[in-house]
């Protein structure tokens, strides 16, 4: 299976391309706050290897308010103009996939702004409804934390592996994402819109 795998969620991003299930481009930065301008000279380099692309896959936040849009919006330019099946996918999931799997309760973390933290707790290999939300900036470390915690350190938050195998999890148990379905998911309440409601699809 061929995917493009798409993160702008927060300062810390990544493009990754897979071709026959095998990883052919690897590209992960920390964001200088210009998400458009590094995600578009990265895409550059492998815009031509793109052919016979089974998804699109891209991040969905929580993050910055901005830089979420900017991948979305990337993406579905790229999904609508070559005809690719689009995939959107939770960046909390992505963060706590392996402990989902496992069913070992996490709590996934994710800067979300200056100074602010959106957190979300999985337990049992599910989401925990009533016990999300987004705080000051607090020191995160141990095994209980996962995802853009204080001792990360110069780790990737959500690397390819944890992507793909997300994706692959989300394909069998939803299938792929309608283009209008692609939508952010923020921490807190943008001033602009009404946000759709988070982890509608993990709903038990």
């Amino acid at each position: 299976m061929n995917h493009l795998l798409i993160d702008t969620s927060t300062k810390n991003c990544s493009l990754f391309f897979s071709k026959e299930n095998k990883l052919v481009y690897a590209k992960s930065w920390i964001s200088e706050n210009n998400h458009s301008e590094e995600l578009n000279n990265y895409f550059t380099e492998i815009k031509d290897l793109i052919d016979n692309v089974d998804y699109l896959g891209v991040l969905t936040g929580p993050g910055g308010f901005n830089s979420i849009r900017i991948g979305i919006s990337f993406a579905l330019a790229i999904s609508i103009s070559r005809n690719i099946k689009m995939l959107a996918i939770p960046t909390h999931l992505v963060q706590s996939i392996d402990s989902i799997i496992q069913e070992k309760p996490i709590t996934s973390v994710i800067q979300c702004g200056k100074n602010m933290t959106s957190w979300a707790e999985f337990k049992d290999g599910k989401f925990v409804h009533d016990n999300f939300g987004i705080t000051k900036d607090e020191i995160y470390k141990g095994e209980k934390y996962c995802g853009e915690t204080s001792d990360l350190a110069n780790d990737i938050p959500r690397p390819y592996e944890k992507i793909s195998k997300t994706a692959d999890l989300l394909i069998k148990k939803f299938g792929y994402t309608k283009p209008e379905d692609v939508l952010p998911i923020y921490a807190k309440e943008p001033s602009i819109s009404i946000p759709k409601e988070p982890y509608k699809k993990f709903k038990n």
